[in-house]
């Protein structure tokens, strides 16, 4: 059993686990058609409720913390199930990132757009608090024994959960001054500003806490492809020396701004190379199951399993290639026209979260068992809605600077978004059929 679970404790990880993903999918659903800019904007849905331009950013703000703490609690989910605690930890994590997942949601977006008051925006800070807690429990559930066969491994793990919670903190801070005197903004409308404390804390915290949630499934998908040997050996330190340095450098954002970017380049090289590393070792592990079978053919026989490999490759090719190219042109990027950096700056970061939300789909999908052809069908709806809309956002980020985006662009990014929206509702509505 995963972790030394018993079989209840198993049964209610899947539950939570399935009901995580299906109140994300709800989200999605019930939000999409509120964008100004998306295909369903025509809906109309945005001007009924009343939704005005001056609170547009506090709302942006809320929907990232309603959408990523649920996130969040899954990754808690999954770490709970991959790794062994001593017996009060999990009974103490669940119920209360449970709690602070769907507080923080429900009041955050009922706050935001249905302009529910001061109880809901309440409900909003109490579900942040349970989550952090919650946060604390792992962290101390997670510290490394002496014994411990695969302590570099927990290592690893002990520290993204510190990283996660000083990142954590840092956030709070910040937002414990709205209101006196400064006030919500969008890190992509202050690219070419100078920054004062309180924007360069708001930067470090929304960068470091992506990246976070990014090494966590790193960890979880070498848990899951059983990592070991010399590419255990090699990859964990990588791991671990790279997140210590993205994470000090990023923090460092608030003081030394400049000289910080240049050391979480360094971080990121580091990091990026032992993630290759899990992905090669995991899809090595894929054509060593069926060694009569061609190569191509045995990696491809189980697209749920290297959908999730692939991405930790694919990342480098639509997220770090482009990150790499503006940031050495970035003298040229900004003399020219900043409503296209502001661009490529939304599409960048949304690339990387939506590549984010990817793996940790596939992550589930996995862990909760799916097979046949459901598992093909989920596996390849992902799989190929994710490389067609994150080979068609490169396009559309890299137009000439003030020419609309060719339509074909447009329609393979929306064909590739539903692609992957199709495989997430095929597998909630029958995973939850299937339940006994």
């Amino acid at each position: 059993m995963a972790g030394g679970l018993t079989k209840h404790a198993i049964r209610n990880t899947e539950l939570l686990l399935w009901a995580v993903v299906a109140w994300e999918a709800l989200l999605v659903i019930l939000l999409s058609p509120l964008s100004a800019t998306g295909p369903l904007a025509g809906l109309g849905w945005a001007e009924r409720l009343g939704l005005d331009e001056a609170g547009r950013v506090g709302r942006i703000v809320m929907l990232y913390h309603s959408l990523a703490v649920p996130f969040v609690a899954a990754l808690v989910y999954l770490i709970l199930d991959a790794l062994p605690f001593e017996a009060p930890i999990p009974r103490l994590v669940r119920p209360a990132v449970t709690a602070g997942y769907l507080l923080t949601s429900v009041g955050g977006l009922s706050f935001a757009y249905l302009r529910a008051g001061p109880i809901a925006h309440g409900a909003f800070l109490v579900g942040l608090s349970l989550t952090f807690y919650a946060g604390a429990v792992l962290w101390w559930g997670l510290r490394p024994a002496a014994a411990d066969a695969r302590r570099l491994e927990r290592w690893a793990f002990w520290l993204m959960a510190l990283y996660t919670l000083v990142s954590a903190a840092i956030g709070g801070a910040v937002g414990a001054y709205f209101g006196s005197g400064f006030e919500a903004f969008l890190a992509e409308d202050v690219l070419r500003a100078e920054h004062d404390l309180f924007q360069r804390a708001v930067i470090a915290h929304l960068h470091i806490m992506l990246t976070l949630i990014d090494i966590a499934l790193l960890l979880l998908v070498a848990r899951r492809v059983g990592l070991a040997g010399g590419a255990y050996r090699v990859a964990m330190p990588l791991i671990i020396a790279g997140m210590t340095i993205i994470t000090f450098a990023t923090w460092s954002v608030m003081v030394i701004e400049g000289v910080a970017h240049k050391i979480i380049n360094v971080g990121a090289v580091i990091l990026l190379a032992g993630a290759a590393i899990v992905a090669l070792y995991g899809m090595r592990g894929l054509i060593r199951e069926r060694p009569d079978w061609p190569a191509w053919r045995a990696l491809l026989a189980d697209p749920v399993r290297f959908g999730m490999l692939f991405h930790l490759l694919f990342v480098n090719l639509v997220v770090t290639a482009p990150g790499v190219w503006v940031a050495v042109h970035l003298e040229a990027v900004r003399a020219g026209d900043p409503a296209w950096e502001r661009t490529f700056a939304v599409g960048h970061w949304h690339v990387l979260a939506t590549l984010s939300a990817a793996v940790g789909f596939l992550l589930v999908v996995d862990r909760l068992g799916a097979q046949g052809w459901l598992r093909r069908a989920i596996g390849w709806g992902v799989l190929v809605g994710s490389v067609l809309a994150f080979s068609a956002v490169q396009f559309y980020l890299f137009r000439q600077p003030g020419t609309a985006p060719a339509r074909p662009v447009l329609l393979t990014i929306d064909a590739g978004v539903g692609l992957f929206l199709l495989a997430l509702a095929l597998w909630v509505f029958t995973t939850k059929a299937q339940r006994p």
